[in-house]
């Protein structure tokens, strides 16, 4: 009997719910928080329209060759600067007028995704598991991204990419050379997507050995390695003083229950508390005071707070606490729109945002109980795997999964105390993943 394969409906679902969203009507996408400037302003662009009030509340869909918006200093190579490349040439193929039209950006992104997207399809057989990846992965809370010039797009899509690789090795009978190189490829790439993916790498690169033999893992191995300690070594220095501020007057201090002590601790004077709650960025900040006297740069650096957290472990458990509010959803506070569509300032799209609903009114409500069950499932992994050998590189697999996951949110809260819901987004993107891996790891043994 013949069976009739929706995968191809399902793909073109995929891609007519994210080009509808990106390209036609009112065009969704990610409004300006500070960030674009670290990306095409490195290409020599930036928008045509630099009216303040559009910053944070609309989407700017034009941008024109203006070497004044580069902000050389707060610049780090990332791996979207492929996707933006990219749509730079397609642009000089399709515009007009010269200019860069954000939407460009989107269809780049959108030829990748909609690529993983296929191999997902055909490397799975559940048309539920289908239907879920539909539902998470077409959602406005990551679709929106697609048509920006932040760097989320490429820690997404790269992950999706390594994704679809890990099952692909887990189907094969035999790891060969082409999957060793595809996989680290994707690993490589993913981690110098963000700097905040960095020592993820590390976790890759010493996983990379249970793929297959130990010497024809070592440059795979290498090259995540080396991936993580270049994008550490080469974080700039503003970006690592204006998040340390963050973390001691955002985190530290808002969670303290002695903030004079905790300050005491830093070496820094307990006057300074006056300050706590200030960002780098907000009104009465005492951040480019600090940073003149050398109490930010010198005193207090990112290895202070780092020394901080190891040696009051349970603050990053209080952090972790005082950040669930938010930690699970997957829409930040920037508009979506064009001011010429009509919308109020910071407007949502509510078209296809029903897995962000679902984040906001369920997940986020299971923060803390997420968390443990993300903590404890390293052991039921390994019980697991020590009892159901003929599933252990499924498991394996898996553990790597959750220990990315805590990972992730463990580097996104206390890396900095602000933008959480942007820069935990790959920490939601893994976490969907987990879900699904984990029903299907029990479906499996089932």
């Amino acid at each position: 009997m013949l069976r009739f394969d929706v995968r191809p409906w399902v793909l073109g679902a995929a891609a007519g719910i994210v080009i509808y969203q990106l390209c036609f009507n009112a065009i969704v996408g990610m409004a300006d928080q500070g960030d674009f400037a670290k990306i095409i302003g490195h290409f020599g662009y930036g928008p045509e329209d630099r009216s303040p009030e559009l910053k944070y509340a609309f989407v700017q869909r034009k941008y024109v060759p203006d070497p004044t918006f580069r902000q050389r200093d707060w610049e780090q190579w990332t791996s979207e600067y492929l996707f933006v490349g990219s749509a730079l040439l397609l642009n000089k193929v399709v515009s007009k007028d010269g200019k860069l039209d954000i939407v460009v950006m989107g269809l780049a992104h959108t030829v990748v995704f909609l690529a993983a997207f296929a191999r997902l399809l055909a490397l799975t057989k559940s048309p539920l598991l289908w239907i879920g990846a539909l539902l998470v992965l077409t959602d406005a809370g990551y679709v929106a991204y697609w048509n920006s010039f932040y760097p989320e797009p490429a820690s997404c899509l790269f992950f999706l990419l390594l994704l679809t690789e890990s099952l692909a090795i887990c189907k094969a009978s035999r790891v060969s050379r082409l999957h060793i190189a595809r996989w680290s490829l994707w690993g490589f790439l993913w981690v110098m997507a963000k700097a905040q993916n960095a020592l993820l790498g590390f976790v890759l690169a010493l996983f990379v050995f249970r793929l297959h033999t130990w010497r024809r893992m070592i440059p795979a191995s290498a090259l995540i390695a080396i991936a993580s300690v270049v994008n550490i070594m080469t974080i700039p220095p503003p970006t690592q003083w204006a998040a340390t501020y963050n973390q001691v007057f955002m985190a530290i201090l808002p969670d303290s229950t002695q903030p004079r002590a905790d300050l005491e601790s830093l070496g820094l004077s307990p006057d300074l508390v006056r300050y706590a709650g200030t960002g780098a960025w907000s009104a009465g900040t005492a951040f480019p005071e600090m940073l003149a006297s050398g109490l930010i740069g010198r005193q207090v650096t990112p290895a202070t707070i780092v020394r901080f957290y190891l040696l009051h472990p349970g603050r990053i458990w209080r952090h972790a606490k005082a950040v669930l509010p938010v930690a699970f959803l997957l829409r930040p506070a920037y508009g979506n729109f064009e001011r010429s569509a009509g919308y109020a300032p910071g407007a949502k799209s509510a078209a296809f945002s029903l897995w962000s609903a679902i984040h906001e009114r369920y997940l986020a409500q299971l923060g803390k109980i997420i968390l443990i069950a993300l903590l404890i499932s390293p052991a039921l992994v390994v019980a697991a795997w020590l009892r159901l050998p003929a599933y252990r590189q499924s498991f394996e697999l898996f553990g790597l999964l959750t220990l990315c996951c805590l990972f992730s949110f463990v580097i996104a809260i206390c890396g900095d105390a602000y933008d959480n819901v942007k820069h935990l987004l790959l920490f939601n993107l893994l976490f969907d993943t987990w879900l699904f891996a984990a029903a299907g790891l029990v479906a499996s043994l089932v």
